[in-house]
């Protein structure tokens, strides 16, 4: 599958022989030290682990979107075979992308707290079973959301203003204006603005079904919409965060601030 790109790229390929994460991310770091640019082919959790695992502002990074949901394929408008997409990496220029700093352990460029998180769970259940792509996610989150997630109690701040609510659904924290499968949820985000794309979601079947529906054509409206350079959350109970499609870790109390031009990437 990737031997014609590596013959575009003049590479060679590595990591189908590691048998964990860990395997594959001590590769990833070695191989950062030898080349110019470390091509990362794979879905968005993978491409987020070598975000997590090299200074990408040492080495560069590039793209090549193998995954079902691949929100970073929207947000970069890659497009095309593999072939394409390698020659496009091969000619294209260096640019620099904000990133996500989440609770000075994790680095992002989608994060939400709240339902999303346990769509993801659930999503994951349905892989195990044999269903995937969109069809996993879909039952995954009519699962979730009709039958177990609760709206929750929450403090927000941001840009030195505070926000109490009683029912949140979600909260969105982006970079880039994708979810997986093309869903467009901050169609005002941007990369390499300098700023957090926040949008606060509460409770209610209408407004997520209209949130739901206006994501897959003109882009989310629903929602408390503001930019900020932190945020911060204390939530009434633990509930999961969401980080570039994989379930991170659970808490009360989550802190996140921007990392402009963090992240060197050719795209």
């Amino acid at each position: 599958m990737l031997a014609q790109a590596a013959r575009i790229l003049q590479a060679g390929v590595y990591g189908l022989d590691t048998t964990s994460k860990q395997e594959f991310l001590t590769c990833a770091r070695d191989l950062a030290g030898k080349c110019d640019v470390l091509v990362v082919a794979g879905g968005d959790g993978s491409l987020s682990d070598i975000i997590n695992a090299i200074d990408t502002k040492e080495r560069p990074i590039a793209y090549i979107p193998l995954g079902s949901g691949n929100a970073m394929r929207y947000a970069l408008h890659i497009r095309g075979s593999i072939a394409e997409v390698a020659m496009r990496i091969k000619e294209d220029l260096v640019h620099k992308f904000d990133l996500i700093q989440c609770d000075e352990k994790r680095l992002a460029y989608m994060v939400s707290i709240g339902l999303e998180g346990a769509v993801i769970k659930k999503r994951d259940e349905y892989k195990a079973r044999g269903t995937s792509g969109f069809k996993a996610y879909l039952m995954a989150f009519l699962e979730a959301y009709v039958k177990e997630f609760k709206g929750v109690r929450a403090g927000i701040a941001m840009n030195g203003r505070s926000l109490e609510t009683g029912s949140l659904l979600s909260l969105m924290i982006m970079k880039q204006p994708y979810y997986g499968y093309g869903l467009k949820v901050m169609p005002g985000a941007r990369l390499d603005d300098g700023r957090l794309h926040v949008r606060v979601l509460h409770t209610g079947a209408i407004s997520s079904l209209v949130g739901g529906v206006t994501s897959l054509t003109v882009g989310n409206r629903v929602g408390l919409y503001q930019t900020s350079e932190q945020v911060s959350v204390v939530l009434e109970r633990p509930l999961p965060m969401q980080t570039d499609g994989d379930v991170a870790w659970e808490a009360k109390e989550f802190h996140f601030r921007v990392l402009p031009g963090a992240l060197r990437m050719k795209a």
